[in-house]
């Protein structure tokens, strides 16, 4: 698989938050292996997502803290998917996390709303943080939709009964591919 094709872009995923939670590239739904394996390369795949931030990418200490972040954030938005109530220790770190990136952030009016940007100290982690709350703020969660073949989280804009795959080239065509297999195996 193509780096391009190893995780969703901003477009397939809906938001830049979205594309910082499915930084996972197993098939599955265990969520144990990263589209990335440095801060530079975790910096680039969220720079093509639409993050746009200045900062410098987060060195090995740091990382923890983001996947810390990441899977805290993914327990909230995914429960919020399923309609299902999120774990209260989740909730809770996602609310101190972001009183404290809100703490340290610049704010501009906007058309669309109030603009939170990292302040002068906070690095990456406060502009996931801080885009992480752009989302949560969104008034799209209703289309907020969990792949049903892995993790990956998007939102489902189509008029149909519903988009069920993060993507066709990721997951769609192995499911298709599954389910035209085992419809063999049964009229066999």
């Amino acid at each position: 698989m193509t780096e391009a094709g190893m995780f969703a872009t901003a477009t397939e995923a809906g938001h830049p938050a979205l594309v910082f939670l499915n930084t996972v590239s197993d098939d599955g739904k265990s969520r144990n292996a990263d589209t990335f394996d440095t801060g530079e390369a975790l910096l680039a795949q969220l720079r093509a997502g639409g993050l746009t931030t200045g900062s410098e990418a987060p060195g090995p200490g740091q990382l923890p803290a983001i996947l810390d972040l990441r899977e805290a954030t993914y327990s909230v938005v995914s429960a919020i998917a399923a309609g299902r109530r999120p774990l209260r220790d989740d909730v809770l770190m996602l609310e101190t996390t972001i009183k404290s990136a809100i703490e340290d952030a610049t704010f501009s009016p906007g058309r669309d709303g109030p603009l939170f940007h990292p302040g002068p100290l906070g690095g990456l982690y406060d502009a996931l943080v801080l885009s992480i709350l752009d989302l949560l703020q969104s008034g799209d969660l209703s289309r907020l939709r969990e792949c049903r073949r892995c993790t990956h989280l998007f939102f489902d804009h189509g008029r149909g009964p519903g988009r069920r795959w993060c993507s066709m080239t990721r997951c769609g065509n192995r499911a298709k591919a599954q389910g035209f297999r085992d419809r063999r195996r049964a009229s066999a």
